[in-house]
């Protein structure tokens, strides 16, 4: 169930934590807004929110750069940006998932996305992938652990 994707968007953020406590929040900000920068690889990149929801920066959109997202909804209706905010002010780090369009696309896709809070700081990144229905993930299941 995507786990290299899991993997690898956490050891981004992890990065991106790094830069911050050894460069600073500025460096790490301005970092995080270029978008041909070391924390951008095709449609996964690293956005920071702050602990109140306000996009702090962001490589692909920088016009949602100081914007309150606090209330911003998926196409389902979730207000993803507040659980993001409120579990990363509560336990520091997760993962969340919500429907939005890939860079370039229009078309919303699943996404999810892993988030490390570090001081006032919420750093994201994400990944784009297909829904799995209940069935596809048990037919997965059984074709590895096989009949009960």
């Amino acid at each position: 169930m995507n786990t290299d994707e899991r993997i690898e968007v956490r050891k981004s953020v992890q990065d991106a934590v790094g830069l911050y406590e050894k460069a600073g929040k500025e460096t790490l900000l301005k970092e995080i807004s270029d978008p041909r920068g070391r924390f951008v690889a095709d449609d996964r990149y690293i956005f920071a929110l702050d602990v109140n929801g306000t996009m702090e920066a962001h490589p692909i959109d920088p016009g949602l750069t100081g914007k309150n997202l606090m209330d911003l909804m998926d196409s389902d209706g979730n207000t993803f940006i507040r659980k993001i905010v409120g579990t990363g002010k509560s336990k520091g780090y997760g993962f969340a998932d919500y429907r939005w369009h890939s860079p370039g696309s229009k078309d919303d896709l699943h996404k999810t996305v892993f988030f490390e809070r570090v001081d006032g700081l919420i750093l994201c990144s994400g990944f784009y992938h297909q829904e799995e229905s209940f069935l596809d993930t048990f037919v997965k299941y059984f074709a590895y652990y096989g009949p009960c």
